[in-house]
């Protein structure tokens, strides 16, 4: 509770400095392990402080440079003229300059609309609230409807190997407040993650003041010659496509992963299981789950991408175990997925008709996704492209001298929006960005890879 005062009080004076004008637009804020040192408080501190800055607008950070104070003028929280503040979730920066428009986007978390059966979709609506309209008025069970759980549970095993019980799945409206449920499920314990790591268990992690190491990610996966020395007890992996490098745990990692949880009662391993859907090239990977024989895999992924964001549902798989303590919690959190779009995705599901969906997305994205390829080839010297495997981004690594910052430049230049890969890992010393396709639709994805090529090659 302390802790919690302390990073509270210390956001409070900042935003105040800030807006009593002793800091001035575009001045450099100080470094988080400066302040650290200079108030003789931790880093989980000020990280919090600073996120709350960050969140709101007060100020702004560039990659490999620091944190700068944004314009004040810009904040619509002091009553004057100016423009508000434009947050880029993708790009994790605040951008000042709200005139700039990119008439190309490489998005993260962005899908093809196009090809969506909304006539269907709006058919399951119909039906949905003419069959349960007054069950729609009520509160939906702690766990999610029972059909979606139902449904959920044969898309798993026959899609991903991953064998549960209906009782066992727990709906939510994003992985991170599943993820913050978890954590209070799992209760006093602590956390690996990977490094560079998916942001969601990383803002749960870092909101709760939870203590966690990162372990850094190779081409086979998370790095586990630190493990079996290791005393810490809850592993989150992001094996079949993990963000923001792409990589795939080979098999070997896995089963050492699994045989760690398995050595005492109380460790477990989370597995993100995102994107998991779209795989193009090679053989399907079983989800870790498949592979656990004593019940140590928490399961969880989202429709984000296999449906669309705005659905708001994700879900998670818990062992018996934990199925046993979150049953018997205090005060269980109400479930906060809409019990309208739980019943409409149901049906979907049952139908067939989700099926046949990704069934044809996976087409979609792979055929954008390889004249992308196809495009790059004859810059390959130039460019290379990293794990272009799964999910709907890849990683591009700009081997010409240029700098992220000319790349950047020259991309502006061309009305083109990339984001660097140096926003979720501020460690690399490469230029390389980090590319979202799913969202660009067919008729312009040549447009956007010529501007690409544009900007990135000499």
């Amino acid at each position: 509770m302390v802790k919690s005062h302390l990073y509270i009080k210390l956001y409070e004076d900042l935003k105040q400095q800030i807006i009593e004008g002793q800091y001035q637009s575009g001045d450099k804020f100080p470094s988080k392990r400066a302040l650290s040192q200079h108030l003789s408080v931790s880093n989980t501190t000020i990280e919090h402080a600073y996120q709350y800055l960050l969140d709101e607008g007060y100020i702004y950070s560039k990659p490999r440079s620091g944190y700068f104070v944004s314009d004040i003028e810009n904040l619509p929280l002091i009553h004057r003229t100016g423009s508000p503040v434009e947050y880029d979730e993708d790009s994790k920066t605040i951008q000042n300059d709200v005139t700039t428009h990119y008439d190309y986007a490489f998005n993260l978390r962005e899908i093809d609309t196009e090809y969506f059966p909304n006539q269907q979709f709006r058919k399951y609506a119909r039906d949905t609230f003419e069959d349960n309209a007054v069950n729609l008025l009520q509160y939906t069970h702690p766990k999610g409807e029972w059909k979606l759980r139902q449904e959920i549970a044969h898309y798993l095993f026959y899609s991903r190997g991953v064998t549960c019980r209906p009782e066992q799945i727990i709906v939510g409206s994003s992985t991170e407040q599943l993820i913050y449920l978890l954590t209070d499920i799992l209760a006093e314990t602590d956390y690996i993650i990977e490094n560079p790591s998916y942001p969601p268990i990383k803002n749960v992690l870092d909101k709760k003041e939870i203590f966690y190491a990162q372990f850094p990610v190779n081409k086979t996966g998370m790095d586990l010659k630190n493990l079996k020395t290791s005393n810490y007890h809850v592993a989150y992996v992001t094996p079949s496509h993990q963000f923001p490098t792409g990589y795939v745990m080979n098999l070997k990692k896995r089963t050492q992963l699994i045989h760690w949880a398995q050595q005492r009662t109380d460790r477990y391993i989370i597995e993100d299981d995102y994107d998991s859907e779209f795989r193009y090239f090679g053989k399907p990977i079983p989800a870790l789950q498949s592979l656990d024989t004593k019940d140590k895999v928490i399961y969880i992924s989202s429709f984000s991408k296999s449906l669309f964001p705005s659905c708001r549902i994700a879900y998670l798989v818990l062992p018996d175990k934990l199925v046993d303590k979150f049953d018997h919690m205090h005060n269980k959190p109400s479930n906060t997925v809409p019990t309208h779009m739980q019943h409409i995705v149901a049906k979907f599901m049952a139908s067939g008709s989700f099926e046949r969906h990704l069934n044809k997305m996976r087409k979609v994205y792979k055929a954008k996704l390889q004249y992308i390829i196809d495009a790059l080839e004859p810059y390959h010297k130039q460019l290379k492209i990293d794990d272009a495997l799964a999910g709907m981004h890849f990683t591009l690594t700009v081997k010409n001298k240029l700098t992220t910052e000319q790349c950047l430049a020259r991309a502006k230049d061309n009305h083109l929006k990339i984001i660097p890969y140096s926003m979720y890992d501020d460690t690399i010393t490469e230029t390389k960005f980090i590319l979202g396709f799913g969202g660009i639709p067919f008729s312009k994805i040549k447009d956007h890879t010529d501007a690409l090529i544009k900007s990135l090659t000499v």
